[in-house]
């Protein structure tokens, strides 16, 4: 029984049929198609989200949603208090250093030198008047009489007015019993002499100065001095450093008078000349940055564009750098995707490409009109963007809406395809395992040389084959 089973078994090998479950392709003479298939979206070549520079509270908004602007066209500003003032004074600084660079290289007329002349010699009046009113407070600090025996504790004749002799020194002031009361002389610095009451202050000879009794208390006679200034007097310190205020004044301002009509009496020194140009430039930088901070205020169309959004109204506050409105060109748009680095290599500007949105149906033209040689990483993937033009001009078609693309990377007529999937690579190059005997699929190993890869999983076969030829695309396991 056995034996029967074995010969059943060696039979049934024998009668197999030896070819069965192996895939036979045939070379064939075609049209090869090279496409890359990829979604992106569609953008404008004008695409900018526009802000301002500067915080600040929004003055104007001079456009609305679907308004077309041209570059340089004012969009909208913030309120421009502090600097439209400082634009304003850097413009008058610019004016003034340009015409004092004028004044310089022309020099001054004789009306301006008079002028001066004048100027100084009334700076010097009035400098004067000042001095001698300060000195003459000085001179005048409280004055007092003192008895000339230190030693003793008299009651002091009242001293008042104001010392006009304008020197300093000692009034010598003798106090005595006459037929008619108190009596008084002095010498020193003035001369004179009179009664002493308590009711009239005389004068003390042409100083300025009165004296009288004090309504309390008795009057010695006695010899008595009047220092001027009184150095003892409260309000000495405050008068003498008033005085040599005055002074100070008097020299600083007289001297720059006296400078000052000497440079308009002068040529004009290239030291003057180069300083006066130095100014300018100065004054011209004040200004630009006075501009720039103006223009921070304001936000202009940077393009040709239309007014895509607005996020932005009269009266908020606007912070710098945050988009408030988008510019596009929505007469000029593209689609813009992402090709993966097994594909990009095939890709080049100029390829057509059939464009589909998700948004209606129909398809369009385009062209690759760019390939960014830099690659984009995202999750390890590696990708390079492009940019597809749109042919077709259509109002329905709106930057951000999905696209299909469909790339014609290459294609060639009327060459020797094979399915790619039955070419072989080995130390040898590529080969096929081409069928030399029909009946049985009997086969040889055969180099080839493959050109362009292409849709539907084929490829091209440049020597190697002819058309007819059949290869092993695959046998059973």
């Amino acid at each position: 029984m056995s034996a029967i089973i074995i010969v059943l078994i060696a039979l049934s090998f024998l009668l197999k049929d030896p070819t069965k479950g192996i895939v036979v392709v045939t070379v064939e003479n075609k049209t090869l198609t090279q496409t890359v298939l990829a979604t992106g979206q569609v953008t404008s070549s004008v695409d900018l989200g526009l802000s301002f520079n500067s915080n600040g509270n929004v003055s104007s908004v001079k456009v609305k949603v679907g308004d077309k602007v041209k570059k340089g066209d004012i969009i909208a500003t913030l309120e421009q208090g502090s600097v439209g003032a400082a634009l304003t004074s850097a413009r008058g600084s610019v004016a003034a250093a340009e015409a004092r660079y004028k004044k310089i290289v022309d020099g001054y007329s004789n009306e301006e030198i008079a002028i001066a002349q004048i100027n100084l010699e009334n700076t010097k009046a009035t400098q004067e008047v000042l001095v001698r009113n300060a000195l003459n407070n000085l001179l005048s600090s409280y004055p007092e009489a003192i008895p000339v025996d230190s030693s003793k504790d008299y009651v002091a004749p009242v001293i008042s007015g104001s010392y006009i002799l304008g020197k300093e020194g000692t009034i010598n002031l003798k106090v005595y019993n006459s037929s008619n009361g108190k009596s008084f002389d002095v010498s020193g610095l003035t001369t004179g002499f009179g009664p002493l009451n308590d009711d009239v202050a005389l004068p003390i000879g042409n100083s300025g100065l009165y004296i009288k009794l004090p309504t309390t208390g008795t009057v010695e006679s006695a010899d008595w001095k009047i220092e001027i200034p009184n150095k003892k007097a409260s309000n000495y310190l405050s008068n003498y450093n008033a005085y040599q205020s005055a002074l100070q004044t008097k020299s600083a301002t007289v001297s720059s008078a006296e400078a000052e009509l000497a440079l308009k009496k002068a040529v004009a020194r290239p030291a003057d000349v180069a300083l006066a140009e130095a100014d300018i430039l100065q004054a011209k930088g004040t200004l630009e940055q006075a501009q720039a901070n103006y223009e921070n205020t304001i936000i202009r169309a940077p393009a040709d564009g239309t007014i895509t959004s607005i996020d932005v109204k009269v009266g908020e506050l606007a912070t710098a750098s945050k988009q408030v409105v988008m510019l596009q060109d929505v007469s000029n748009l593209y689609v813009k995707t992402k090709i993966n680095e097994s594909n990009i290599a095939i890709v080049a500007v100029g390829q057509n490409v059939a464009v589909s949105f998700d948004a209606f149906p129909g398809e369009f033209t385009g062209n690759v009109v760019q390939v960014d040689p830099a690659a984009k990483i995202e999750d390890g993937i590696v990708n390079y963007e492009i940019k597809i033009s749109i042919n077709e001009k259509n109002d329905t078609i709106r930057p951000g809406m999905n696209a299909d693309v469909r790339i014609n990377a290459g294609e060639k007529s009327n060459v020797m395809t094979v399915a790619k999937a039955g070419v072989k690579k080995d130390d040898t190059g590529s080969y096929v395992d081409l069928v030399i005997n029909k009946k049985n699929k009997k086969s040889v190993k055969k180099n080839v040389v493959t050109g362009m890869s292409g849709d539907g999983g084929l490829i091209e076969i440049q020597s190697g084959l002819v058309a007819g030829d059949e290869i092993i695309l695959s046998r059973p396991e």
